[in-house]
């Protein structure tokens, strides 16, 4: 039944039977196509030529298959209008079941099938007909004319009206070597001419271009000569012969060099940038370089020299241009003080010292268009108002800003029918600029709101009232693109390496009045700096306003409002950047409990230390103890390191840095135990835990592995916060003094162990995965901590305690029948006192600490 189906599938609609001649000794010895013909029911016959079966083709439909459509045997055929095809079309017809394809031309294969081409720039005739009948070998459509319906300009060149039609409409443009590398291709099956793959072969933007360039630095132009090599051009000097293009840095350059041969095309550096950004060669008659035209009143004989001299000039015809409404030309605002406004030295948002460098002035004589601040015209401009008029026209420069951020930027990157699509990927575009669009929503409503004031402008109008009614909107929009802005800057660095038309994009952006020549990432900071800018405009007003003016109170309230704004943008910062921290310590320790990711919980510092006991791992093992806010994650540090020659499993990198031992939640410790520092005891400290599960106390000892970690701050923060945990105020209660004979530590053989092994630690195994994001969200650091007084308590003379075993076992006995061989002894003198016990009865100053600073880096880091 299936060869009947199958020979029908084969049959013409007139009836005749199909014959296929196998044309060839390649032909015929193709076990491919007689595997694919064996299950087909129709005549198969050999030739070594097929001329012998041209004389009855008439009885049958033949097909004749040929190996080769070059050569003697294939013309003759040819001649004889037979009907042939290539291995590749017979194969596949077959194994899909499907008629033999017809065609008028000789077909080999279906590589093009559907695409509609194009040539261009092909001045040789047997050139162009040889690629147009490998296009038909591969079953493609040729025209004459570009219209929309073609679907691929093969060209020659980078001008004329079809390459210019071509790149308006975004037809893909390839080379020659595209259809020479489809027909190579032949016998692949699979093979598409418009894949990805083949994409590859689009013509590039300076193909059979020479470029020269003038006015640019010395780096800038060797950055665009290493671009046009790139992308398929060459470069040579002012001048030459060869040149084809002169591109000039018109932001530099006013006139020409005299006496130089100029090329073909004298274009501004912004079409250099346009075709890389394209990826084809962009319209010169667009980006063609002109003399600049200077004004009748400007003297080019001003004896301003250098910098000074060029930046007048540029302001200047600017001004006579019409540019001066670009808020990056105005006069920039009197500085004034702080007002009041106290924020962390560390804030990223610090009135102090992030001015708003787009807080800006025009000049009286500005344009009188939407943009002019205009003041009442019958009454005299009062001081009040004055500063109420700055803050307008800084709103409104502000405003302009984040406008050339969304449409200069970010709707042209995102603009779907650009030639060769968009720009950024959907992700690295809403990383960059998703946070930007409520932020420039309330900051319209504020601007409006203001520009109505002054319009009707009394000195009973309300400005504290505008801040007040959006302030809710902007403690919602700041804090995601503050977050979140350190983020952004990383994507935008990223993209503009690694993808060239974005790259391009940038800078020709950068050249247009309405981004100052500043840089994307320039122009993103200026929402940092705007609220503590609002704040001393506010605080100004607040100056000129009476007391006894209703809004006197109101400015007090907005600019207390605008603290707190900036306060929680902090804080939600400082929050988000301890969860990265969080993920990145999960992803560093090995079997690292799923617990330990929480909201509630927070990083507050790491201290490297070595075991002095045997509870954990073993006496000595380097160890590293992570204090979150209700929590001790302790875990091993892999001491493996990379020099070894001996062992090549030495030579292999740990998977992860950390292993997980074991994690003592802060409300299980009892007391934290400082040990006076002595001959053969330094460094040392401990604290006690009580094991619920097994209704045990146990003992921790450690000493930490480097001198430049202050060990009584670090145990101030570790009481600090067992003290959150415990809901006491009293940290310093819960430390207690000892001496080292005391708990049987001894750490005076293990120190030489150390000096020697922190030497040796490998830098592969120190917390660096993410160093740049971890150092920013511990980047809080210890101002003015004064050394940690101790007082040892003389109840303690003469206990010690074991540092390697279960302390609860036997019952409590007195300091004078203390058995020194013994395994045990009774907690009491160490567990948590009332107020007043002798235990209790030491000192250790509260001083502050900030929550993000680590202790104690690690060997490896110490040595990197």
């Amino acid at each position: 039944m299936a060869d009947h189906k199958l020979l029908e599938v084969v049959r013409e609609d007139d009836g005749k039977e199909v014959r296929v001649v196998l044309v060839g000794k390649e032909t015929q010895e193709n076990t491919e196509l007689k595997t694919a013909l064996h299950n087909v029911d129709v005549e198969i016959v050999t030739s070594d030529t097929g001329l012998d079966f041209i004389h009855d083709a008439g009885e049958y439909e033949t097909i004749f298959v040929v190996s080769s459509f070059e050569g003697d045997v294939y013309h003759r055929l040819h001649r004889a209008e037979a009907r042939i095809l290539g291995p590749s079309s017979v194969i596949k017809s077959a194994q899909n079941k499907e008629a033999f394809p017809f065609s008028q031309r000789p077909l080999y294969c279906s590589s093009m099938n559907g695409l509609i081409i194009c040539f261009t720039g092909f001045k040789k005739r047997d050139q162009l007909c040889h690629l147009v009948d490998l296009v038909h070998h591969m079953a493609g459509s040729v025209r004459k004319d570009i219209t929309t319906k073609v679907t691929h300009l093969v060209a020659n060149c980078t001008g004329g009206e079809k390459y210019r039609f071509a790149v308006s409409v975004g037809t893909p443009i390839m080379s020659e070597d595209w259809v020479h590398r489809v027909w190579a291709e032949r016998d692949n099956h699979d093979m598409k001419a418009d894949s990805d793959k083949m994409m590859s072969y689009r013509v590039k933007p300076f193909y059979e271009c020479c470029l020269s360039f003038v006015g640019f630095t010395s780096d800038e132009q060797k950055h665009m000569e290493e671009l046009t090599i790139e992308n398929g051009g060459t470069y040579c000097s002012v001048g030459s012969e060869e040149s084809t293009h002169l591109v000039v840095d018109d932001h530099a350059v006013k006139e020409l060099p005299p006496n130089i041969n100029l090329p073909i095309h004298v274009v501004r550096g912004e079409w250099f940038w346009g075709c890389i950004q394209m990826e084809a060669c962009a319209d010169e008659s667009i980006y063609t370089f002109q003399k600049a035209t200077l004004p009748a009143n400007f003297s080019s004989s001003s004896n301003l020299s250098g910098s000074k001299s060029r930046k007048r000039k540029r302001l200047k015809e600017l001004v006579a241009e019409g540019e001066q409404e670009s808020p990056y030309l105005a006069i920039k605002r009197r500085s004034s003080e702080v007002g009041g406004v106290s924020m962390s030295p560390n804030s990223f948002l610090d009135a102090s010292h992030t001015p708003d460098k787009s807080d800006f002035i025009t000049e009286s004589h500005a344009h009188n268009d939407e943009n002019r601040t205009v003041p009442p015209t019958n009454n005299k401009i009062s001081p009040r108002l004055q500063v109420v008029m700055e803050l307008l026209q800084t709103e409104k420069n502000y405003v302009a800003i984040l406008n050339t951020i969304l449409y200069t930027f970010k709707n042209q990157v995102e603009k779907p029918d650009q030639y060769n699509g968009p720009l950024l990927s959907q992700q690295h575009s809403k990383i960059i600029f998703g946070n930007i669009p409520p932020i420039y929503d309330i900051h319209c409503k504020i601007r409006d709101r203001v520009a109505n004031l002054v319009e009707n402008w009394t000195e009973e109008c309300s400005v504290g009232d505008v801040i007040i009614e959006n302030a809710e909107a902007l403690t919602k929009a700041y804090p995601p693109f503050v977050n979140f802005f350190e983020k952004s800057k990383e994507t935008i660095n990223f993209c503009d390496k690694s993808i060239p038309r974005f790259h391009a994009f940038l800078k020709v952006c950068q050249t247009k009045p309405e981004c100052g020549r500043q840089t994307l990432t320039e122009l993103l900071i200026r929402p940092v700096q705007r609220l503590p800018s609002v704040v001393l405009l506010l605080n100004d007003i607040l100056k000129r306003t009476n007391s006894s003016n209703p809004d006197h109170g109101k400015l007090e309230q907005a600019i207390n409002h605008l603290k707190e704004v900036m306060t929680h943008i902090n804080e939600d910062k400082r929050k988000t950047e301890n969860q990265v921290v969080m993920f990145d310590i999960i992803n560093d320790i090995d079997n690292c409990p799923a617990t330990l990711l929480s909201s509630h919980r927070r990083f507050i510092n790491k201290v490297d230390v070595i075991e002095l006991s045997d509870t954990l791992s073993g006496r000595g093992d380097p160890l590293s103890l992570f204090l979150f806010t209700d929590s001790i994650e302790i875990c091993k540090r892999r001491t493996k390191y990379m020099n070894s020659q001996k062992s090549p499993a030495a030579l292999r990198t740990p998977q992860k840095a950390y292993k997980h031992l074991e994690m003592v939640p802060l409300s299980s410790i009892k007391r934290v135990l400082d040990v006076e520092e002595a001959e053969d005891c330094r460094f040392a400290f401990a604290f006690i835990s009580r094991n619920n599960s097994e209704f045990k106390d146990k003992l921790y000892s450690f000493m930490l592995d480097s001198e430049e970690v202050c060990k009584s701050e670090m145990l101030t923060t570790l009481c600090k916060n067992l003290a959150n945990t415990l809901c006491r105020p009293d940290y310093h209660t819960l430390m207690a003094t000892v001496k080292g004979e005391e708990l049987n530590i001894n750490t005076k053989e293990l120190n030489n162990k150390i000096k020697k092994a922190v030497k040796r630690v490998s830098r592969a195994f120190s917390f660096n995965k993410t160093p740049g994001r971890l150092k920013r969200a511990i980047s809080g650091i210890t101002h003015g901590i004064s050394p940690f007084v101790r007082h040892t308590p003389g109840d303690l003379k003469g206990r010690r305690l074991a540092s390697t075993f279960d302390l609860t076992d036997s019952s409590p006995m007195s300091a004078s029948h203390f058995d020194d061989d013994g395994d045990s002894i009774s907690l009491g003198a160490f567990s948590l006192q009332e107020e007043g016990s002798p235990i209790s009865n030491f000192h250790t100053p509260a001083k502050k600490l900030t929550k993000y600073m680590t202790l104690g880096p690690s060997a490896t880091k110490k040595y990197m």
